[in-house]
C-alpha cells in the first residue's frame, strides 16, 4: 500500500518533496555510546560535558551531551572509524579516551575524573553573545528581547518568531512543537483560561521579559507525576518593576481617502499583587483590527468554541462570511468595541478562583458580488450582497479550585454566553430580482463542570467529574418580497431552532507502576437534540411541506483507557474507547443500538536527543451530527435550501500518520516530514439541484468509502553565515468523493490541493533588516474522465525594518496578490509605519495603510461543478497618528 501511495504521488509531478524522505536512512543503523562518569571518591557526577571529536586536538565538536545522575547516552549521527571522547566538568581535570569503532551497535565507556588542582590564574574577561533561549528540563525559556523588533507591539507578534511556536493568524490558536497550547499563564497563573488570545493579542510585549514553553504540562497539581500528559503550556514572565501595576493606552486618529474619520483606541491595565492578578482591556476601532477572540468576519470558531463544539447545538442558517484571501485588516470594515476583565484571586485559604468577563459589540459592513459558472450545465448565476452584521456577545467563565485536604481538590467550572447577531442584506439575484433579508440569530450557551480529585498516594488517584451543558439557537430569517417556491407555496419567513442538552458522569482511576502510567474511565452520557423549523408564506400561512419537528436522543455507557511506557528509546501509548450507544429519531421512527470499539496506537522512536519518528493509527466510529437528521427543506438564504435523507448509521474512520521530526534549538533547526492517510466508510453525500434562482442540496447517507491522503513538510533553520532564518513548508493532499448534480448519475471526483510557503527573515546586527514570505497554491478537481479544472494563485509579502536612530524606526510593507495566474488581475499594496520612542513612557507612530488606495479585489475559487468569482470591497487608504502611553 505504501509503495502504491508513493507511485501515485510521484506520478503527480512532485518527486522533489520525497527526496526529503532519504533523511530516514541514517536511522536504520546507528551506534550508541553510553557509560557512567564518577569522581575519584566514587560519586556519580551530573552535568559532565561529553564531547565527540574526530581529532584529539581539533576544536570542532561533532556531537555532545551531558550526564544526568552520572549516566550519559549518545547516539552517533554518522559512521566513524575512530573518535575521541572528551569528558570535562567544572573543578575536575579533563579526560580523553580514544575509541576504535567496529560494527557493534552499543559501546560502553566509563570515566573517572580527578579533582582539578587549584591554580592561580590571571583575570580573564569573556565577551559572549547572550543565548536567545535556555533549556531547563522540560521547559524552554525564550528571551523576548532577542526575537522582538520595532514592528512588534503585542505578545502574539513576537510569539510567531520563536522557534517551535506557531500562531494561527485567523483564530490566534498557538501551537508548540505541533501541539495546541492548553493555557497561556501569567507569572504561573492561568489568568485567561481557554480564551488566552485576550492576553496574547492585547498584552504589550514591552513588559514581557521571557516566555516559558512547558512540556508535560498538568493542569491539576495533584496529578503531576501520575498522569501521562503530553500537553503543553506557555508562561509569560513580566519584567521587574512591571509587576505591581502596569499598562498602556494607545490612541490613534486619522482620515481615509473618503475623508471619513478612522480611529483606534486600545488600553490595558495589568495588576499583580499578593493574592490576586488582573488584566483589563478596553478597545475600539474601525480600521479592521479584531482585538477579541471571536471572529464574525470569517466566521472562524474561537478556541473556546472549538473546545465546546461537542456541547453546542447546530446553527442551520449561517450568517454571511466575509472571508478573503487577504489579511482581515484589509477587508474587515468594522466598528468594533471589545472589553474583557480577567481576575484570579484567593477567595479564602486553599482556594483559587478565576473570573473572565468579555463583551463585544460590532458593526461589520461588506459589499460582495459573486458570479458562478456551472460547468456541466452552462448556467451563469450572480448575486450581489450589501450586508450589515451587528453581533453582540457577553461571556462569563468561572473556574474555582479548592484543596479540601492535602490530597484532594474540588473544581467547579462555569462557562456561559449570550449572543445576538442581526444581519441585514440587500440582495440582487441574476441582475433582475431584488430582495431585502433580515436574519436574527440568538445563541444562549451554558456549561457546568464539577470535578473532584483524590490522590490515594504518590502513584495513584481517583477522579470524579460531571458535566451539564445546554445550548439554544433560535433563528428567524425574513425576506421581502416573498419568494414563490412552487405554484401554491411561498417563502416569507424561515424559523429555525436547535436545542441541545448533555449530561455526562465519569469516574477515572489514574496510576503509575514502574515506568508505566495508565488510566481507566467509566462513564455515562445522555444527549438530547430537538429541532423545529417552519416556513411562513403570505399572511403568515404555514407551509406544511417545509416543517420539521425532530427529537434525537443518544445515551452511551462507555469505558476508556490509556497506557504509556518506554522500552529503551521507544515510547508506546495504546488507548481505546468501548461504549454501548442507544439512539432514537422520532421524526421517522428510527432506533439504533450499537456496541462500538475504537482502538488507537501512538508510537514515538527517539533517534537521538533532537530527532524522533512518531506514528499514530486510530479507528473511530461516530454517529452523524444532528444537522443531518431533519427531513424537510430549510431555507438558509434566498437562493439555497437544504434537506436530508437521515440515517442513524455510524461513520467509520481509519487514520494513519507517520512523521520524522527534528527539534534542535541549539542549531536553531526545526524539521518535520509526514505522510498521512484517512479513510471514511459511510458518509453523507450531496444531491445538488441548481436552477437560475434556487439551489437545493439534499444530503443522503451512502456506505461508500471516501479517502484522503498526502504529505506535509516543514524546514525552519537559522543560517549564521547569512544572519537569516529560512523557512520552507508545503502540503500536498489528494482526496476523492462523490455527488449528484442536476439528476446526473453519481459523479466520482478527484481533488488535489498543493500549498508551498517560503519565508526569509534577516537578523543582521545592522540598522536595517528584511522579511519576505511567498505563498503558492494549486487547487484542481477532476470529474471522472472530464477535463481537469485547475486554479493557481500566488502572493508575496515583503517588509523592510529600518532603525536609522536608536529611538526611530521605519517599517515599510509591500504585498502582492495574484488570485488567478491565468488572469491579468493582480493587486499590489504598500503600507508604511514610522515609530518614534520619545522616552520610556511615550511613543509616537504614524500609520499609512493601502497607499495605492485599492478599493476592490476579485477572488477566484473552484469546485467540482463551478467556477466562482467574487468581488470584495476593501478598506480604502487611510492615515493614522498614534500616541502610546506606557505606565
Amino acid at each position: 500500500m505504501i509503495i502504491h501511495f508513493f507511485e501515485k504521488i510521484m506520478n503527480k509531478g512532485t518527486p522533489t518533496m520525497f527526496l526529503v524522505f532519504l533523511l530516514f536512512s541514517h536511522c536504520f543503523f546507528s551506534q550508541t555510546i553510553s557509560g557512567i562518569v564518577t569522581s575519584e571518591a566514587g560519586n556519580k557526577l551530573s552535568f559532565v560535558n561529553i564531547l565527540i571529536k574526530e581529532n584529539a586536538g581539533d576544536e570542532k565538536i561533532n556531537q555532545f551531551t551531558q550526564t544526568k545522575n552520572g549516566v550519559y547516552n549518545l547516539v552517533l549521527n554518522k559512521k566513524y572509524k575512530k573518535i575521541y571522547i572528551v569528558a570535562n566538568a567544572a573543578n575536575f581535570e579533563t579526560s580523553v579516551q580514544e575509541v576504535e569503532l567496529d560494527n557493534k551497535e552499543k559501546i560502553s565507556l566509563d570515566f573517572v575524573l580527578k579533582n582539578e588542582k587549584i591554580k592561580t590564574i590571571q583575570e580573564v574577561i569573556i565577551n559572549q553573545k547572550k543565548e536567545s533561549f535556555e533549556i531547563k528540563e522540560d521547559t524552554v525559556v525564550y528571551d523576548v528581547s532577542r526575537y522582538k523588533d520595532p514592528a512588534d507591539k503585542k505578545v502574539q507578534d513576537v510569539l510567531k518568531k520563536m522557534p517551535g511556536i506557531t500562531v494561527n493568524e485567523k483564530t490566534g490558536e498557538i501551537k508548540y512543537k505541533g501541539k495546541s497550547v492548553e493555557a497561556v499563564k501569567l507569572e504561573g497563573d492561568d489568568l485567561f483560561g481557554t480564551n488566552y488570545t485576550v492576553g496574547t493579542k492585547n498584552i504589550n510585549v514591552d513588559i514581557v521579559e521571557k516566555v516559558e514553553a512547558i512540556e508535560n504540562y498538568s493542569e491539576n497539581p495533584l496529578l503531576k507525576g501520575i498522569e501521562s500528559s503530553d500537553k503543553v503550556a506557555l508562561n509569560l514572565k513580566i519584567k521587574k518593576g512591571k509587576i505591581d501595576f502596569s499598562g498602556n493606552i494607545d490612541w490613534a486618529s486619522g482620515f481615509d481617502s473618503d475623508v471619513k474619520q478612522v480611529s483606534s483606541i486600545n488600553s490595558t491595565l495589568l495588576q499583580v499583587a499578593k493574592g490576586y492578578k488582573s488584566f483589563l482591556n478596553l478597545s475600539y476601532n474601525n480600521i479592521g483590527v479584531n482585538q477579541s477572540p471571536y471572529d464574525y468576519f470569517s466566521n472562524n470558531l474561537s478556541i473556546d468554541q472549538q473546545k465546546n463544539s461537542d456541547y453546542s447545538a447546530a446553527k442551520i442558517i449561517n450568517d454571511n462570511s466575509f472571508s478573503s484571501f487577504l489579511e482581515d485588516t484589509r477587508a474587515n470594515r468594522n466598528n468594533a468595541f471589545f472589553s474583557s476583565y480577567n481576575l484570579i484571586f484567593k477567595a479564602f485559604k486553599k482556594n483559587s478562583t478565576r473570573i473572565n468577563l468579555s463583551y463585544l459589540k460590532d458593526k461589520l459592513m461588506q459589499d460582495i458580488h459573486n458570479e458562478s459558472y456551472i460547468i456541466d450545465d452552462n448556467i451563469n448565476l450572480s448575486d450581489t450582497y450589501n450586508t450589515i452584521k451587528k453581533p453582540e456577545l457577553f461571556r462569563i467563565e468561572i473556574d474555582s479550585k479548592t484543596n479540601t485536604t492535602k490530597r484532594s481538590l474540588l473544581e467547579y467550572k462555569l462557562s456561559a454566553s449570550n449572543e445576538s447577531n442581526q444581519q441585514y442584506s440587500s440582495v440582487l439575484q441574476n441582475g433582475d430580482r431584488n430582495f431585502e433579508t433580515n436574519l436574527l440569530t440568538k445563541n444562549t450557551f451554558l456549561k457546568q463542570n464539577l470535578q473532584f480529585t483524590y490522590k490515594l498516594n504518590d502513584k495513584s488517584a481517583f477522579q470524579f467529574s460531571t458535566i451539564y451543558a445546554w445550548n439554544d439557537i433560535p433563528q428567524n430569517m425574513s425576506s421581502f418580497p416573498y419568494l414563490n417556491i412552487e405554484n401554491d407555496t411561498s417563502f416569507n419567513t424561515q424559523l429555525s431552532n436547535f436545542k441541545k442538552s448533555v449530561l455526562d458522569f465519569q469516574l477515572t482511576y489514574l496510576a503509575k507502576y514502574k515506568n508505566i502510567k495508565y488510566f481507566l474511565s467509566l462513564g455515562n452520557s445522555n444527549e438530547t437534540n430537538t429541532y423545529t423549523s417552519e416556513v411562513l408564506g403570505l399572511n403568515n400561512s404555514k407551509e406544511n411541506n417545509y416543517t420539521n419537528l425532530l427529537n434525537n436522543k443518544k445515551a452511551s455507557t462507555y469505558l476508556s483507557g490509556q497506557a504509556n511506557f518506554n522500552i529503551s528509546r521507544l515510547y508506546i501509548q495504546p488507548s481505546f474507547n468501548l461504549y454501548y450507544q442507544r439512539q432514537s429519531l422520532n421524526s421517522i421512527n428510527l432506533e439504533n443500538k450499537t456496541v462500538v470499539f475504537e482502538p488507537k496506537l501512538y508510537l514515538k522512536y527517539k533517534i537521538n536527543d533532537v530527532a524522533f519518528i512518531n506514528s499514530i493509527v486510530d479507528y473511530r466510529q461516530k454517529p452523524f451530527s444532528e444537522d443531518k437528521l431533519f427531513v424537510n427543506p430549510v431555507f438558509i438564504s434566498n437562493r439555497n435550501i437544504i434537506s436530508n435523507v437521515p440515517s442513524l448509521s455510524f461513520q467509520k474512520t481509519f487514520n494513519g500518520r507517520v512523521s520524522y521530526v527534528i527539534n534542535d534549538l541549539y542549531k536553531q533547526l526545526n524539521f518535520n516530514f509526514g505522510l498521512y492517510y484517512t479513510s471514511d466508510k459511510g458518509n453523507y453525500f450531496s444531491d445538488i439541484t441548481i436552477s437560475p434562482y434556487i439551489t437545493h442540496y439534499t444530503y443522503f447517507y451512502s456506505p461508500k468509502v471516501r479517502s484522503t491522503y498526502g504529505a506535509d513538510f516543514m524546514y525552519d533553520k537559522y543560517f549564521s553565515f547569512l544572519d537569516s532564518v529560512l523557512k520552507l513548508s508545503s502540503n500536498l493532499t489528494f482526496s476523492n468523493y462523490e455527488n449528484i448534480l442536476n439528476n446526473s448519475e453519481t459523479r466520482k471526483i478527484n481533488s488535489v490541493t498543493q500549498t508551498y510557503d517560503f519565508s526569509w527573515k534577516t537578523v543582521f546586527d545592522l540598522k536595517i533588516n528584511f522579511e519576505n514570505k511567498l505563498t503558492y497554491n494549486i487547487n484542481s478537481t477532476q470529474v471522472e474522465d472530464k477535463e481537469k479544472n485547475t486554479l493557481r494563485s500566488f502572493n508575496n509579502s515583503f517588509r523592510i525594518i529600518a532603525r536609522p536612530f536608536s529611538k526611530f524606526s521605519i517599517i515599510a510593507s509591500f504585498d502582492y496578490f495574484h488570485p488567478n495566474t491565468k488572469s491579468q488581475a493582480n493587486y499590489f499594496f504598500i503600507d508604511n509605519t514610522i515609530k518614534y520612542i520619545v522616552n520610556r513612557n511615550w511613543e509616537l507612530s504614524f500609520f499609512m495603510k493601502n497607499l495605492l488606495n485599492k478599493k476592490m479585489i476579485t477572488e477566484v475559487d473552484i469546485n467540482d461543478y463551478s467556477v466562482n468569482t467574487t468581488n470584495v470591497n476593501i478598506i480604502p487608504r487611510y492615515f493614522l497618528m498614534n500616541i502610546t502611553y506606557n505606565f
